[in-house]
């Protein structure tokens, strides 16, 4: 398994920017992130993290994650889905079997992440246990289980 990204760093070595209820409501409340955002300057090549096949690729206007890819993969007999978000372009198509490595596309600031600059740049990166789990933390893990904490993480 292989990282997403050839340079690992959490967006401003920052814990909001890390998996689970790591982010505030504008009153306290605890709110969920589920994934890592990954620094990572418009047109930073993304990674396939192992052999599996693109299950999906999208770019509906007004979504969050704005275009996106998701990798289909087997983890010790689980389906997992490897989400990349925010991109700019893609190199792969829709039911395409991928080798870990293979160079799926190119981050950019798609989605939310429009108008971010400099330090903000980044890729969402997030493992899902269904291909479209919805909101909140049900149907994802920490991506450091799967890569195994290898970059800056909230992990205990």
């Amino acid at each position: 398994m292989r990282n997403p990204l050839n340079q690992m760093q959490i967006r401003r070595q920052d814990t909001h920017n890390t998996f689970g209820m790591v982010r505030t409501y504008p009153n306290g409340t605890p709110k969920p992130h589920q994934g890592w955002d990954l620094f990572a300057p418009v047109g930073t090549p993304i990674f396939a993290i192992t052999n599996g096949f693109v299950r999906d690729i999208r770019h509906v206007p007004n979504d969050a994650y704005g275009m996106q890819i998701s990798l289909q993969f087997v983890r010790n007999g689980q389906t997992l889905y490897a989400r990349y978000a925010h991109l700019s372009s893609v190199l792969c198509a829709e039911g395409q079997d991928v080798i870990e490595g293979q160079l799926l596309g190119f981050t950019g600031t798609s989605g939310n992440a429009s108008g971010m600059s400099g330090a903000d740049e980044h890729l969402h990166f997030e493992i899902d246990t269904q291909l479209l789990p919805g909101l909140g933390l049900p149907g994802r893990v920490d991506p450091g289980e799967v890569l195994g904490y290898r970059t800056y993480s909230s992990a205990p």
